[in-house]
């Protein structure tokens, strides 16, 4: 008994539909006799660009500035960032743009997108929300987070690592000390004290106004990156207006600063608070003091979620595409968590060039004073 085949069942792909089609047309040898699709393009959305006809299908051609499958998201930065997790660069006739992404970090396939290269261990998510009505941050989720020494040892200020060399802290606490050093990777076994041997103050910091309240620390030694040693990453200034900067943008600030204005001792653990950014125009109705544009404002009237005395120069930072940037540090407010009153703090990317200059321009208190006398 011989047993029947069974049927190919299997649904040709396109390709070879395309191929069978052709092979149809040869044999009748003429291609007036083939039968036709139809025009694919009659019921195609390409919405900056011509359609192309394909057997069962089109495809969109976009005009330049556009891309995507209907050619309808834009190529330059003023959309979404031009869809970079980083930094958007425009061509100069404004109709193409390139991504880029910042250190640490390469460039996907994709040309937008930017993953981790491995040196460190970089959070994600996770950061929870401190200080004045906040909660107690869980170990490692800010790894950035430095802690200020003065020369007794003391607990002074907050500060942020940006690389193995350089802490940024405010201005403000700098103004009656020379000597410090900065522990990072608080606590519990993984922190590491680092001696800092030279600081600079902003040249335009106003002790009066508290204006250009940003300064600079120079480590004696690089510090040692681990899973709780970051350096956080620092946003281009035209992305941070772009997609950070924006009104009732969520951020994270953490500190080891006082509870409240009547606590006489510190938080003896890393605080977390999440505090959305509020207009400017608001910001300045509400608080009594100059707001600049130098400083942004955050914080919910009615609510009692702020920064407090020792949390200043610490790290306020917001998360987009799964970076966490730095945006601000704590500069200064009017009370702590009065519910009328908003956080105010250092606008990080105003000073981008100051930072990246070696050093930077300006001594202001003790600037190139060494942190030990030397022998």
């Amino acid at each position: 008994m011989h047993r029947r085949k069974k049927k190919n069942t299997r649904t040709p792909d396109k390709q070879e539909q395309i191929a069978s089609f052709v092979l149809l047309c040869v044999l009748n040898a003429l291609w007036t006799d083939c039968v036709s699709d139809g025009n694919q393009c009659l019921s195609s959305v390409c919405v900056h660009g011509f359609c192309v006809d394909q057997y069962q299908d089109y495809a969109c051609r976009c005009n330049h500035g556009y891309e995507g499958k209907y050619c309808d998201q834009h190529t330059n930065c003023s959309l979404d960032n031009g869809g970079c997790d980083h930094e958007c660069w425009e061509s100069e006739d404004g109709l193409g743009r390139s991504c880029s992404c910042l250190g640490g970090f390469k460039l996907h396939a994709d040309s937008k997108r930017c993953e981790p290269k491995g040196e460190e261990e970089v959070p994600r998510d996770g950061l929870l929300p401190w200080m004045v009505g906040g909660e107690v941050g869980k170990k490692g989720e800010s790894p950035w987070q430095a802690l200020l020494l003065d020369a007794r040892g003391s607990f002074h200020c907050g500060g942020v690592l940006i690389d193995e060399n350089w802490v940024l802290t405010a201005a403000h606490c700098l103004e009656n000390n020379f000597r410090f050093r900065v522990r990072l990777g608080e606590d519990e076994g993984t922190e590491v004290t680092l001696k800092v041997i030279r600081t600079f103050k902003h040249p335009h910091y106003e002790s009066r106004t508290v204006d250009n309240d940003i300064a600079l620390m120079r480590l004696e030694t690089p510090a040692p990156f681990s899973q709780y040693v970051v350096p956080a990453c620092l946003p281009g200034r035209d992305m941070a207006e772009r997609v950070l900067h924006l009104n009732g943008t969520l951020t994270v600030v953490t500190g080891w600063g006082k509870q409240g204005m009547d606590d006489t001792t510190f938080s003896s653990a890393l605080n977390v608070i999440r505090v959305p950014l509020v207009d400017r125009g608001l910001c300045s109705r509400q608080m009594t003091n100059n707001i600049s544009d130098n400083v942004l404002c955050a914080g919910v009237l009615g609510q009692r979620t702020d920064a407090c005395e020792g949390d200043s120069g610490g790290p306020m930072v917001a998360l987009y595409r799964d970076t966490w940037f730095l945006v601000g540090l704590v500069s200064w407010g009017e009370g702590c968590g009065r519910g009328d009153k908003l956080g105010v703090y250092t606008k990080v990317s105003n000073y981008n060039e100051w930072i990246q200059s070696e050093p930077p321009p300006g001594t202001r208190s003790g600037g190139l004073r060494p942190a030990v006398t030397p022998t």
